[in-house]
């Protein structure tokens, strides 16, 4: 048994769809979202899932839950959108949900708990450090912020994991995962998501507030499909050697390709980015977020992670999806 808290979420229902595939039985906590979970439906119906209500912040609540289904490996995928919550409600929030779940899986002697950190724990080193590997040493101090980026929540996360993996001699591992798009991302906040939905509806609408996107630029962005399998793999494996694993795209995705890969999943939508360096422009500076990936060598050697999905397959895999539920 494995259970997934925020496994009702955009990332914790792909993992659990994984999971189940691989013959695992999955417990998926859900808090404010009703109705059944979209890829879980048949599993749920076979009893492979089981959706329990919880509020993660409830530490009789998280206690009671893995008291009651004992399972072998936990995974945290709760949390909220970036800057939803004032600093004081924010810390609260996740470190009180953080500890109820440790503490938990502590007491019921849970073999493995994997956290979701992210590209964000590596927030604070600039772009002479690129790739970002799991060994370099990571500023705590920074001086820039971006709205979409928790680097406080990862580093924190991983500084109360390692105590807990020191002193309690608990094997907690940290799976920092790229930036994520695909099938259930709700808010549309990434770029290749905002492409994929003007091209499926048909509308002139993509860039989201202000100017289009540079077809140069671009981040690690990877298909939920693929970070998924990451996790997966770090939770089934019998053995791992590290305490945190990058999975991403090891690469950093230009805008232009994915713009090229809307445009080729559907004919016939015009979608045209603009350049940096333009005929008789001065070259624009990247933007804070761009030129940024991980390496992914680790994961890669140890486990067998590679991602699956180029961008032309991914686009094609959620311009599908989005035709079926979301239009």
């Amino acid at each position: 048994m494995i259970l997934i808290f925020g496994g009702n979420g955009f990332v914790g229902q792909h993992v659990a769809r994984y999971l189940v595939e691989h013959g695992e039985r999955v417990v998926v906590t859900t808090h404010n979202r009703v109705g059944t979970p979209a890829l879980l439906a048949r599993d749920i119906e076979a009893a492979r899932v089981v959706v329990a209500p919880l509020d993660v912040t409830d530490s009789f609540g998280v206690v009671g839950l893995v008291a009651k289904h004992r399972p072998r490996v936990v995974i945290d995928l709760s949390g909220h959108p970036p800057k939803a919550l004032a600093p004081a409600r924010d810390v609260s929030f996740r470190t009180g949900a953080l500890l109820n779940i440790l503490e938990s899986a502590r007491l019921h002697d849970v073999a493995r708990v994997v956290l979701m950190s992210s590209l964000d724990a590596y927030w604070g080193l600039d772009l002479t450090h690129v790739p970002f590997r799991e060994d370099a040493t990571v500023p705590l101090l920074e001086q820039d912020d971006h709205f979409i980026v928790q680097s406080w929540v990862k580093k924190s996360l991983e500084i109360i994991g390692n105590l807990y993996r020191r002193q309690h001699g608990m094997d907690v591992v940290f799976t920092r995962a790229s930036g994520v798009y695909g099938p259930l991302y709700r808010t549309f906040m990434h770029i290749p998501t905002r492409f994929v939905r003007a091209a499926v509806r048909n509308t002139g609408e993509f860039s989201g507030a202000g100017q289009a996107p540079y077809a140069e630029d671009g981040y690690d962005l990877t298909y939920v499909r693929d970070i998924a399998r990451g996790i997966g793999l770090i939770a089934l494996a019998k053995t791992l050697t590290y305490p945190v694993y990058n999975i991403g795209s090891g690469r950093a995705p230009s805008y232009g390709e994915f713009a090229r890969a809307v445009r080729a999943a559907v004919p016939g939508f015009e979608i045209e980015l603009p350049s940096r360096v333009g005929p008789g422009q001065r070259a624009q500076p990247p933007g804070i977020m761009d030129g940024r990936w991980m390496d992914i060598s680790r994961a890669r050697i140890e486990l067998g992670y590679q991602p699956q999905f180029s961008v032309d397959a991914a686009i094609a895999d959620y311009v599908d999806w989005l035709r079926t539920h979301e239009t």
